[in-house]
């Protein structure tokens, strides 16, 4: 008998799983469906900062008469700093144990430098985005304490600087674990989630749709009420598949960073400043190494295989060394590399991106209950949540009961440590299936300075009896684990 749904909801991404979770939460049938596996794309391919959203009001508090040039952009940025900083609040009251704080300091220059008054103004603004629940610790210091700032030594042009700013700025331990968190929560609650299962049929039957799910396995149908299409930069594919390729919503951006040791002077110190195009540029702390960038570039079109290239690590080598001539880094100094495509809400003119994150209620466009979000963020992703699922509700009502959105899951295993009991776990209850699901995804020791490749042969050891793989299968998914780590991350071999 087919089984019918009142959302099924296409997407494993934070986004999707926000939805998922909230929708679930609302009474609402729901089923999640991820073609690879939760976390495995854009969010996993972030800042992994839960940003205060300062880069938002600097982009809207420009001159005046560039305000009134572009008032509705002006105006998103103000919605999505105030966003950023109540999703920052929310998320560290809610988790403080997946993310850790962060100092942030940004060097006043002769080009960059703002009024000391405006910049206290900025922030205080941002407080009352939250009413000042997670404090954001703004310091201003002069010239002179700037100049012997510890993570500043080096900088060119620091003996002009005129000042710097230094605030607090929340790091994700590691992003996948906040989604597939975000799933397994939902799952307790009722929903139900499959990953490596492939939206790959999407058609109107009377007054539901029939969802085809496809994994390697074979195919098989389903029904739903509601489609909530969270595919980040693959939304437009789903409502292609629906019969309405004309109804794009989303663009993409392609933004690269870099991996390297810097001095120990600016161990644990993150730093932020702008390109001289005005692009942000950030050296931001991971354990004891550093990612630096992002460089950006228009997308190619093609969101699958995003890597990052030659040229746009050695951009981001050549910024570094502008930024910090005594460094004195090259490419034999990059440990690995990582790009990702940002899903972006397409503007108007049906071309360019546009700052703004959006949900789409497609009913009134020919496509019946049908409901596409662009430009989700990582760190608004409960507000996503919560705009979806009213979204949905003014077309539907759920089926079925409420139930409590956070309902607390039983202790997890040290899930930094690859032993029998946390790959256990993954396999068992977290539904991993590959190594990086395990490693990158569901532990967090795929993210240590080689990727985890000193990790694959044990945890392929402890897998494979969860797995049925024989002792050729798991070398063979060892092998896997580390060509795909060495290629979609340009891992410097020893």
């Amino acid at each position: 008998m087919t089984q019918i749904y009142d959302t099924v909801v296409v997407g494993g991404g934070i986004i999707a799983a926000a939805a998922g979770q909230h929708l679930a939460a609302a009474g609402y049938r729901t089923l999640l469906v991820e073609r690879n596996d939760y976390g495995s794309g854009t969010s996993s391919k972030s800042s992994r900062l839960q940003h205060c959203g300062l880069g938002y009001l600097s982009a809207a508090s420009g001159s005046l008469a560039a305000f009134f040039a572009r008032p509705r952009s002006a105006i998103e940025c103000l919605s999505l700093m105030r966003r950023s900083m109540q999703g920052r609040a929310e998320f560290v009251r809610m988790a403080p144990e997946r993310v850790k704080p962060v100092t942030f300091i940004v060097p006043l220059t002769p080009e960059n430098a703002i009024p000391r008054w405006k910049a206290r103004l900025a922030f205080r603004l941002m407080a009352a985005s939250d009413g000042g629940q997670v404090p954001l610790n703004l310091r201003i210091l002069s010239a002179r304490e700037a100049r012997a700032h510890p993570a500043l030594q080096g900088m060119a042009g620091l003996q002009d600087i005129r000042g710097a700013m230094s605030f607090t700025e929340y790091q994700y331990h590691w992003p996948e674990r906040i989604v597939v968190d975000t799933i397994m929560k939902a799952r307790a609650i009722g929903m139900e989630a499959l990953n490596h299962t492939a939206v790959t049929g999407l058609a109107r039957q009377g007054s539901l749709w029939r969802v085809t799910l496809t994994t390697a396995g074979g195919s098989q149908d389903v029904l739903t009420r509601a489609v909530v299409n969270c595919a980040g930069v693959w939304v437009d594919e789903i409502t292609t598949l629906a019969g309405a390729p004309h109804l794009r919503k989303n663009t993409g951006e392609k933004g690269t960073n870099i991996v390297v040791r810097l001095p120990e002077s600016l161990r644990g110190f993150g730093f932020e400043t702008v390109t001289a195009a005005g692009a942000p540029f950030y050296l931001i702390p991971w354990g004891e190494l550093h990612y630096v960038g992002p460089w950006d570039a228009v997308s190619d079109g093609r969101p699958e295989g995003f890597r990052a290239t030659e040229a746009e690590i050695s951009a981001i080598l050549d910024q570094l060394g502008r930024l910090f001539p005594g460094f004195g880094l090259n490419r034999e100094d990059v440990l690995y590399a990582w790009a990702g495509v940002r899903p972006r809400s397409l503007a108007r003119d049906g071309r360019s991106s546009a700052p703004t994150v959006r949900e789409h209620d497609l009913t009134d466009e020919g496509l019946p209950h049908v409901f596409t979000f662009t430009g989700g963020l990582l760190m608004t992703h409960r507000d996503a949540g919560r705009r979806l699922t009213r979204a949905v509700h003014r077309r539907l009502q759920p089926s079925g009961p409420s139930h409590p959105l956070d309902t607390p899951l039983p202790p997890l295993p040290n899930m930094d440590h690859v032993t029998e009991a946390s790959v256990a776990h993954a396999v068992l209850n977290e539904q991993a299936r590959t190594l990086s699901d395990i490693l990158r995804r569901r532990l967090s020791v795929g993210w240590e300075a080689d990727l985890g490749r000193r990790h694959a042969e044990l945890a392929a050891e402890l897998a494979a009896p969860h797995l049925g793989w024989r002792r050729e299968e798991a070398e063979a998914q060892v092998a896997a684990f580390i060509e795909e780590t060495t290629t979609e991350f340009s891992l410097r071999m020893p």
